[in-house]
C-alpha cells in the first residue's frame, strides 16, 4: 500500500483575506499573472513558490521570506499532526462541480517500483529549479496531486459528513471557485484514510517535477526524517468534479508549412479536409483522430487506424502517435504547449512556419492503464482540473 501520514500543516491565519494570498500552482502561472499576484499582496504565496522574479529566482531570498513570515505570524503551524480534507467547487461548461481530496504526507519511493507511478516524462530544468527551492526552504510550499481509481469509495461518506461543519480555511477566488479545508485530527478518521489507501496504487496527476526533485532531495539527505515524505493532495479519479483535458501543440517548423503536408501524412491515415477556419480542426475531438491547422493548408483532421488488440495502452493514444509520425513529414524546430486550442490556432494564423495540432482528451482509465503498466506519455499530454491552490497548506521538513 502507499504509505501516508498526517502532518502539522502550516497555513495563513483564517482571518486574513485568503483570496488575495492564494495562487494557482507555480507551473501554470505566466509572467503577467506572476506580476499581478506578487504586486497585489506582499504576502501572496507566489512570493514563495516563484519568488519576486520568474526569470532570475533568488532561492536564499525565498527561504528567508518563509522564515520571516513564520516568525512574524503571517504563517502559523498547527500544533498536532492531521490530515486535511479539501473541497474545491468550480464551474465548467455552466455546471457547478465539486472535487474532494485530502492533503497528506506520502512516503517517497522510486517511480513505478511499487505503489507510485508517473504518467508523463520530466524535463531536467524544472526538476533542478524545484530541488533548489527545497534545498533552501526545507519545505513543501505546495502539494502535488496524486490519484487512485476506486468506483465505490469509502471516503465519500467522510466528505459528505464535513459539509455541515465549519472549515478551518475557506476562500472564494475570482475565476478559481470556492475552496474549503477541514483539519482531520481524530485517530479513527486517520485510520479510515489509511485503510482507504490499503492496496491502492497512485499515479501522479500534477507534480512529476516536484516529486522527482523530492526524491533527489531524499537521496542527498537520507538522515533527515522529513526528506522521506512529500506533501500531496490524494483524490479518487471516479468523481464528477474531475476533468482531464488535452494539451495542444503549436509546432514551429524550419520552413513555412506547405499545402502538401496533409497529403504527405496520408500514409498514416485518412485525411479529412475541414475548410479554412482554424477552429474547425479543434472542434469535436475524437479518438483516433488528430486535428491540424496551418495558413497554407487550412484545417484538416487525420483519422488514424484503431490500434491492434494486442497493442500496449500507450500505443493507440493520439499524442504518442503524433510525436512518432509528424517528424517523418516535417522538420520541427520548437514546440509551444497550449491548453487553449484557439491560442495554438492563433500562433499558426500569424506565422506560416507554425503548425497547430489539436488532440482529444485521455480518460482516467486509460491513464491508469498506462501508468500502472509502467509506461509514460510524452511531456504535457494531460491537463487536470481543478488544480489545488497553493498557499492553503504548506509543510515544513
Amino acid at each position: 500500500m502507499a504509505t501516508v501520514a498526517p502532518f502539522a500543516g502550516v497555513h495563513y491565519d483564517p482571518a486574513q483575506p485568503l483570496s488575495a494570498l492564494l495562487a494557482p500552482p507555480f507551473d501554470v502561472i505566466g509572467h503577467h499573472e506572476h506580476r499581478r499576484l506578487t504586486s497585489g499582496h506582499a504576502h501572496n504565496i507566489t512570493h514563495l513558490t516563484l519568488g519576486d522574479s520568474v526569470q532570475r529566482r533568488s532561492y536564499p531570498a525565498i527561504a528567508a521570506r518563509l522564515r520571516r513570515w513564520i516568525a512574524e505570524g503571517v504563517l502559523t503551524r498547527d500544533s498536532q499532526p492531521a490530515f486535511y480534507a479539501y473541497c474545491q467547487e468550480w464551474a465548467k461548461d455552466g455546471h457547478r462541480l465539486k472535487f474532494w481530496g485530502f492533503l497528506a504526507l506520502l512516503r517517497l519511493e522510486p517511480f513505478g517500483r511499487r505503489h507510485i507511478f508517473p504518467h508523463e516524462a520530466v524535463l531536467p530544468a524544472p526538476v533542478a529549479d524545484r530541488l533548489r527551492i527545497m534545498e533552501h526552504s526545507r519545505a513543501n510550499l505546495e502539494p502535488i496531486m496524486t490519484l487512485y481509481r476506486q468506483p465505490e469509495d469509502a471516503m465519500e461518506l467522510l466528505y459528505q459528513g464535513l459539509e455541515g461543519l465549519p472549515p478551518l480555511l475557506a476562500a472564494v477566488v475570482p475565476g478559481g471557485g470556492r475552496h474549503r479545508v477541514w483539519r482531520l485530527g481524530l485517530a479513527r478518521t486517520r485510520a479510515r484514510i489509511q485503510r482507504t489507501l490499503r492496496r491502492r496504487k497512485l499515479f501522479i496527476a500534477d507534480g512529476h517535477h516536484r516529486y522527482t526533485a523530492a526524491w533527489l532531495f531524499r537521496q542527498r539527505h537520507r538522515r533527515l526524517p522529513g526528506a522521506q515524505w512529500i506533501m500531496t493532495l490524494i483524490a479518487n479519479t471516479e468523481q464528477p468534479g474531475l476533468r482531464i483535458g488535452p494539451i495542444h501543440r503549436a509546432f514551429t517548423c524550419d520552413a513555412p508549412v506547405t499545402a502538401d503536408l496533409p497529403r504527405s501524412l496520408e500514409r498514416f491515415g485518412r485525411v479529412e479536409r475541414l475548410g479554412r477556419r482554424p477552429d474547425a480542426a479543434a472542434m469535436h475531438p475524437a479518438r483516433h483522430a488528430i486535428g491540424f491547422y496551418a495558413r497554407a493548408t487550412g484545417a484538416w483532421r487525420l483519422h488514424l487506424p484503431a490500434p491492434a488488440v494486442t497493442a500496449l495502452p500507450r500505443e493507440g493514444l493520439e499524442v504518442v502517435q503524433l510525436h512518432s509520425l509528424l517528424p517523418q513529414a516535417a522538420t520541427l524546430r520548437a514546440v509551444t504547449f497550449e491548453k487553449d486550442p484557439l491560442a495554438a490556432a492563433a500562433a499558426a494564423r500569424h506565422d506560416r512556419r507554425v503548425l497547430a495540432v489539436f488532440l482529444p482528451p485521455i480518460s482516467s482509465g486509460h491513464i491508469c492503464a498506462i501508468a500502472f503498466g509502467g509506461e509514460t506519455l510524452p511531456q504535457k499530454s494531460t491537463f487536470f482540473l481543478p488544480k489545488p491552490l497553493s498557499g492553503l497548506v504548506l509543510r515544513l521538513m
